[in-house]
């Protein structure tokens, strides 16, 4: 009995200790939670690239108020027709440049879907010519130009991963273009100068795709393909007859060159943006 009360005290007076030397772990701290990233809100940013046209841009038309199988006159031509006077001397090309702006727009997520609209505004240098050559001989080049474009775009993606968006783009495009008329053909002259259309307000269209990728919450980067058209006409008349000025033997007969060929071309543009979330 004794033995059993020395027991009972050894244990008593021990299990204190033993417990005192027990360490116990704090629970880990609560981990953030990051929030899904989303396209939606508003965003501003710039592009840069390139504009250009693959396609030269039809041969010029010409026509006269006299009909173009009028004898005119005109040496060195078969026939002295406006036909003969030309042949098939003509040529066109597209002068490609360079195209930076600025963007603002908006985007809503649903799910994988994004729908959103964008407004643009570049600066760029692209010219179309067109010229005919004379067997007189003479040139006489057509040119339409454009210094500044403006878009207004709707666009619709589907985001490929949360951070990578692929979308479709259309809408509206605007541009002032430049006509100017060029030749040293003596049918041009202060008394019958070449008259051609002011420079003018254009509109068309623009169409395209792009990718963009979310680098940082805030900021995006992508890439942009637009096909823009703003349609029109150039035209020029010569007034007096088509290449003397003096209208020997045509009145005051008039002779026009023209092109049906639409103002287009492509952009290929990098996109930076930064997101307001």
């Amino acid at each position: 009995m004794k033995r059993f009360a020395i027991l009972f005290a050894t244990t008593a007076f021990v299990t204190p200790a033993i417990a005192a030397d027990v360490v116990y772990e704090e629970p880990p701290a609560p981990v953030a939670v990051m929030a899904a990233p989303t396209w939606t809100g508003f965003y501003i940013g710039v592009q840069g690239g390139g504009a250009f046209n693959p396609e030269d841009p039809d041969s010029l038309g010409i026509a006269s108020t006299f009909g173009n199988a009028t004898n005119i006159g005109i040496p060195n031509t078969a026939g002295g027709s406006l036909n003969g006077a030309f042949g098939g001397n003509f040529a066109s090309e597209f002068d490609e440049s360079f195209v930076g702006g600025a963007h603002v727009g908006y985007d809503y997520q649903m799910d994988n879907f994004v729908l959103g609209g964008v407004i643009d505004i570049n600066a760029l240098d692209v010219a179309q010519k067109q010229s005919a050559f004379s067997n007189t001989p003479a040139f006489y080049t057509a040119e339409r130009s454009l210094d500044f474009l403006a878009t207004a775009r709707l666009r619709a993606g589907y985001a490929v991963t949360p951070t990578a968006l692929a979308y479709v783009t259309g809408g509206v495009a605007y541009g002032e273009v430049d006509y100017s008329f060029s030749s040293n053909s003596p049918a041009i002259t202060a008394a019958f100068p070449a008259r051609t259309f002011e420079d003018e307000d254009d509109f068309g269209y623009t169409v395209g795709a792009g990718m963009e990728v979310m680098v940082t919450e805030n900021v995006s980067f992508g890439a942009e393909y637009l096909y823009t058209n703003l349609g029109g006409d150039s035209f020029t008349t010569l007034n007096g007859g088509p290449f003397d000025g003096n209208g020997t033997g045509l009145g005051t007969g008039a002779t026009s060159f023209s092109s049906n060929d639409d103002f287009d071309f492509h952009t290929v543009t990098a996109k930076l943006s930064y997101r307001f979330k």
